[in-house]
């Protein structure tokens, strides 16, 4: 089991051309689970995949049933360098298409979510931090700037 992530945009620039080693953004496929990408709001869609490929669960998350805030990593919560580091490096993809004009929406899903358990949130980035980004765990975020 993974987590997988989805995002829209009305950006029409191939994001695949901003991957970077920490992570890959691609084309939706016909084996991406469309109940899901339909609860995005935006024309463009994109997978974001971690840096070990497949799958999305290489960023920072927090998990359902936890408070759900924005935070950066605590001592008594180790997590991962690179993580964090691929986390940090979405958040500015994110900011930076926010600041360029675009609409973006992003849904964060542990591999079986069903649509109907998915909790919409609206985040404001300049309300979050880079280092205190982090995914929601069955959560879509629509996002302003």
């Amino acid at each position: 089991m993974c987590y997988l992530v989805y995002l829209s945009t009305t950006n029409r620039e191939d994001l695949s051309h901003l991957s970077s080693t920490l992570y890959h953004f691609l084309p939706l496929t016909t084996e991406d689970d469309l109940a899901l990408v339909k609860l995005l709001d935006h024309p463009i869609l994109w997978y974001l995949e971690c840096q070990y490929g497949g799958c999305s669960c290489h960023f920072r998350y927090l998990c359902e049933g936890n408070d759900m805030a924005f935070a950066p990593p605590a001592d008594w919560s180790p997590e991962e360098v690179d993580d964090i580091e691929a986390t940090k490096a979405v958040y500015d993809v994110l900011a930076k298409m926010l600041a360029d004009g675009h609409k973006v929406d992003i849904i964060a899903v542990w591999d079986d979510a069903q649509a109907e358990a998915i909790t919409v949130r609206d985040v404001s980035l300049s309300e979050v931090d880079r280092d205190s980004f982090r995914f929601f765990e069955n959560h879509k975020f629509n996002f302003s700037e």
